[in-house]
This record gives structure tokens, C-alpha cells and sequence, in this order.
């Protein structure tokens, strides 16, 4: 949620966009680290591939690209 939030407001880099989707709606925006704070601290639904459960590419068909060899 912290990466997806200096992304986001502080132009921080990220390696894996894919990953930050955590909604896996296509963008990377606030709806993302809402989703994140609700999965870690009231544990809702996690994070759709590629996630913090999953690695792999992202099933769905969408613009946002993974620049890291670790997803």
C-alpha cells in the first residue's frame, strides 16, 4: 500500500505495476491501497495474480506492464 501511495502522489518508481493493481481494475489509484489496508487489516479478499500469494503474470488483459524478474 506504501508503494502503491509514493507511486501514486510522489512519483516513486515501481517495478511491477501489475503487482500495485490490487483490485486488478487496470489503474493504479487510491482504490489499490484502500483494497491492500482492507486485505491486511480486516482481512478482506487478497490481491488477484500476481499478488503477495501468487507470483506469475497478470490474467487479466490490460495496459499495465512488470519490469521486475521476480514477478
Amino acid at each position: 500500500a506504501a508503494a502503491v501511495l509514493g507511486h501514486q502522489f510522489a512519483g516513486l518508481p515501481i517495478n511491477c505495476e501489475d503487482a500495485c493493481d490490487a483490485n486488478d481494475d487496470g489503474k493504479i489509484n487510491l482504490a489499490d491501497s484502500v483494497y491492500l489496508l482492507t486485505y491486511l487489516f480486516t482481512f478482506g479478499a487478497p490481491p488477484a495474480s500476481p499478488g503477495p500469494l501468487t507470483d506469475g503474470p497478470d490474467p487479466t488483459d490490460d495496459t499495465l506492464d512488470c519490469v521486475s524478474a521476480g514477478c
